[in-house]
């Protein structure tokens, strides 16, 4: 009996890539777990925390992107999202007192670039409504929560992004008309 393979080889560049990434994985878990240690013994502020976010942040931008949502949109939005999440512990380590200003500002900018992003091929991009629908939706709620208890350091970013993520899901709404309704169905499996 002569068994046929239907499979391709793999290839050895690829084989090599993921050896690649296998060991480049060891070596973060290592920092991950050396670098609070040695903050630990040094003392002072927790730098460890910024170390960790970046190696977060590589491994799940660069090394090991997602096999679902691998898309244009998503990977922006994910970036935009690791990005905030760093300026935040950033300004609660090491230097307080801005990311209420900064933070809005990275936020309406990737809200512009996922606009120009979505609308500039919306018949393909219309399937990635939903990752751009939870930004828009975290947008205008981080804008709200932001001017409401902002206190006296409420400042023109929170609006413009609040501002900015309203026309946003406005203008999605106006471009797709009745496919807006069929794809966040589709996304939520309604009837």
């Amino acid at each position: 009996m002569k068994v046929e393979i239907t499979y391709p080889p793999v290839e050895k560049r690829k084989q090599r890539k993921k050896k690649l990434i296998r060991a480049a994985g060891w070596v973060m878990v290592l920092a991950a777990l050396v670098c609070p240690v040695v903050n630990l013994a040094v003392g002072g502020k927790a730098w460890s925390l910024i170390v960790l976010m970046g190696l977060y942040m590589l491994w799940t931008l660069v090394l090991s992107p997602d096999l679902v949502e691998y898309n244009r949109i998503s990977q922006f939005i994910k970036l935009l999202l690791c990005s905030c999440i760093m300026l935040i512990i950033i300004e609660l380590v090491i230097v307080p007192g801005w990311a209420l200003f900064v933070v809005p500002i990275v936020g309406f900018c990737g809200l512009i670039v996922c606009a120009a992003l979505f609308f500039s091929d919306m018949v393909k991009q219309r399937q990635n409504m939903l990752p751009m629908l939870n930004l828009i939706f975290f947008a205008a709620l981080g804008s709200a929560a932001g001017l409401l208890w902002g206190g006296e350091a409420v400042s023109w970013p929170l609006a413009v992004m609040g501002i900015l993520s309203l026309a946003l899901l406005i203008a999605c709404i106006a471009a797709l008309g009745r496919d807006f309704l069929k794809e966040f169905q589709k996304r939520f499996h309604t009837k």
